[in-house]
């Protein structure tokens, strides 16, 4: 009797509800009314599982027990409260609905147990899938150098220690099985303005003679006008450098796979903000091609400023080499 009383409690309560706020009891003279208008603004409403439980459970106690998603009470607790609504308003059955979904399991549900090396995203995780295949860094910039260290911003006509940069990049990677190579090759002298020119020719030689080869980065750092102190941020409790990947588009020249590059960027940034936030300064897009046109996965690098120490940016080196292994990695996965 308790349950068919409620019942009649909630459809009254729904009539008066529906009537106070579409119904106009101010209006001068009573006019036939318009069926489909007088719905408009009950067809706006929805009516989800748990609004409809609550409602329910209001006049009837007996429905207001929580959800079990395996069991018979699942069904009267949740989903026979929205099916008496729906059927009492058709409208809303038109509408859709929001499905709850209940949680399974508990605290004693049984979790996969990750490594140490796959928690932390350790570079050493993917090493095996990688062995065979090649990484090449080289420098157009080759007399670039840090100002901390060296004094000057460029050793012109010698190497300038961002050199080094790259060759502990190369260092770092052949402890995972990949063969890294750096190519120690002066490229801006003795004409600076033909930096690029000369550094096509090493990309050139690359492609065609490394079959397995799965990323060709520049080594640069970059320099800020104006800035006194190098850009630092503390990972696991020591300053490193900080990451600016540059890509070349198709402004001044044909590049038409330029967005692969891109990509390249935005996977290494991606897995870079999980395993080391604040590591990549993020991904500028510039006119010219760096030449990037020749290889899919090419990249120019800046790792930290004129203004970084050579410390910092081998640390940003360091960690730069175990977020690019596990992008490799999980690629040569698809």
């Amino acid at each position: 009797m308790m349950f068919i009383k409620g019942i009649f409690l909630m459809q009254l309560f729904l009539a008066i509800l529906v009537a106070g706020v579409t119904c106009d009891f101010n209006f001068s003279r009573w006019s036939t009314p318009d069926t489909a208008a007088w719905l408009k603004p009950v067809g706006r409403l929805q009516i989800d599982e748990n609004s409809a439980a609550c409602l329910i459970g209001w006049s009837n106690s007996g429905l207001a027990a929580a959800a079990r998603a395996d069991s018979w009470q699942n069904y009267w607790s949740r989903r026979l409260p929205e099916d008496m609504m729906k059927s009492n308003l058709r409208v809303l059955a038109s509408r859709g609905t929001v499905r709850y979904t209940a949680e399974t399991g508990g605290d004693n549900e049984e979790k996969p147990v990750l490594s140490q090396q796959e928690d932390r995203g350790d570079s050493a995780y993917y090493s095996k899938k990688l062995e065979g295949h090649s990484v090449v860094f080289y420098c157009t910039h080759s007399a670039e150098t840090y100002i901390p260290d060296s004094g000057k911003a460029r050793l012109d006509g010698k190497w300038g220690l961002v050199g080094e940069v790259a060759g502990s990049m190369a260092d770092n990677l052949d402890r995972y099985g990949l063969q890294a190579e750096y190519i120690d090759r002066l490229h801006d002298s003795p004409d600076y303005n033909l930096s690029y020119t000369r550094s096509r020719e090493t990309v050139k030689s690359v492609v065609e003679s490394h079959k397995n080869l799965l990323a060709l980065l520049d080594i640069h750092r970059d320099s800020i006008p104006g800035q006194e102190d190098g850009e630092t941020i503390d990972i696991n409790g020591r300053p490193s450098a900080r990451i600016l990947i540059i890509v070349g588009t198709d402004e001044r020249k044909p590049h038409p796979n330029w967005r692969e590059n891109r990509s390249f960027a935005e996977d290494l940034c991606k897995v870079g903000e999980e395993m080391y936030p604040g590591l990549f300064k993020g991904i500028k897009t510039k006119a010219g091609t760096y030449n990037q046109e020749y290889f899919p996965q090419a990249l120019l690098l800046e790792l930290g400023s004129d203004r970084n120490t050579l410390a910092e940016a081998e640390y940003a080196a360091e960690l730069f080499t175990d977020v690019l292994v596990k992008v490799l990695g999980e690629k040569t996965e698809e």
